[in-house]
């Protein structure tokens, strides 16, 4: 049996060994040091999101003013978690119909944006909305009243 004194280096090498990994973690840290700071100055300045950024679901207008949504449920059969829980439509058949109730959980949702790809009449989308902070789940579901766009000056 071999005592720690017996093998070769001994001590003396760990000690080196340890001196030697400080030194190449401060020579790090000091490299670091001296480059000028990326920290993001939130929520003073808003961050500046990719154009491809997937956030808040917005549902479209049409040039009548209202959603663009006809209740197919395109959106509610491709979503994988159930993010859209509810879509109600009006009484009305096919383009003329339009969705009257929409509810859509944030929380649930992974912004995988199969919903958008899956709608047929282009009427959602992934908005630039990065934001949507809560103290609680009820507040993280939306109707559709709070997802549809703004509408533009002299529209009702």
């Amino acid at each position: 049996m071999t005592s720690q004194l017996d093998r070769k280096g001994g001590h003396l090498a760990d000690v080196f060994g340890g001196a030697w990994s400080i030194a190449k973690g401060l020579a790090v840290t000091f490299r670091n040091a001296l480059r000028p700071r990326i920290t993001e100055n939130y929520p003073a300045r808003p961050p500046k999101l990719p154009p491809a950024w997937r956030g808040k679901l917005v549902h479209k207008r049409g040039e009548d003013g209202r959603p663009r949504c006809t209740a197919c449920l395109a959106c509610l059969k491709a979503c994988p978690t159930g993010a859209i829980s509810r879509i109600e439509g009006d009484e009305k058949k096919g383009r003329e119909r339009r969705a009257t109730s929409y509810v859509w959980d944030a929380s649930r949702c992974l912004f995988c944006n199969l919903c958008v790809e899956a709608c047929p009449f282009d009427a959602i989308c992934l908005g630039q909305e990065y934001s949507m902070v809560g103290e609680s789940r009820e507040q993280s579901r939306f109707e559709l009243a709070e997802l549809l766009e703004p509408a533009e000056e002299g529209e009702p």
